[in-house]
């Protein structure tokens, strides 16, 4: 049991750290409406994350693509992988988004967080890659569990940590910095969907 939760744990720390949307949203919620704005959007982003791991993981299982197409799966699940982690290391974010006020919300942000991040059609293929991987390392149900409950947590816990600490992580978002954390975030990305890969050749 402690395996797939520290592995959930890692991969949600990956994810955390990715620079997207809903982490501009995040910090810029916070820094003009304070803390507890950002924890409502944390905890919007967390029941849509929940929501589609839980479609995409009854979709698999009622097309039995994970007992019998593993292989597949493995291919699809990896290739994803390898193409986010591609995105993830040449893509240019710019600086000024954190300061852009149109991307402040001002109501409803459980709403918000929630929408934000389910109708971002890369958040429905990220996480079919997700259960793609968890299918290769042929966990039990508990297992499974425990993996996306650690993923889901170490999110929520550092969308939390980010809102808390919001006006001092603006303050360490230099173009050159958010250039090398895409890379290494990307690098990661592009190692995990290698390994899935590797494992059905």
């Amino acid at each position: 049991m402690l395996e797939p939760i520290v592995s959930g744990f890692t991969f949600g720390l990956l994810l955390a750290v990715m620079l997207g949307p809903v982490f501009f949203a995040l910090l810029q919620t916070s820094l003009h409406e304070g803390f507890k704005a950002g924890v409502h959007l944390a905890i919007g982003v967390l029941i849509s994350d929940a929501t589609v791991i839980a479609v995409c993981y009854f979709f698999a299982a009622q097309l039995n693509l994970m007992e019998q197409n593993k292989s597949v799966m493995g291919w699809v699940g990896g290739s994803l992988l390898i193409g986010f982690g591609i995105v993830n290391f040449i893509k240019k974010t710019k600086v000024k988004e954190v300061d852009d006020d149109k991307k402040t919300v001002h109501a409803k942000f459980m709403l918000q967080g929630f929408l934000l991040n389910i109708f971002n059609p890369a958040v429905l293929l990220f996480w079919l890659s997700v259960i793609s991987m968890v299918s290769l390392k042929e966990y039990s149900r508990a297992n499974e569990t425990a993996f996306f409950t650690s993923v889901l947590l170490t999110v929520f816990g550092t969308d939390l940590l980010k809102s808390f600490v919001s006006h001092r992580i603006k303050n360490l978002l230099k173009a050159n910095v958010i250039l090398w954390v895409n890379r290494i975030i990307g690098s990661a990305l592009i190692g995990f969907g290698v390994h899935m890969i590797w494992k059905v050749i």
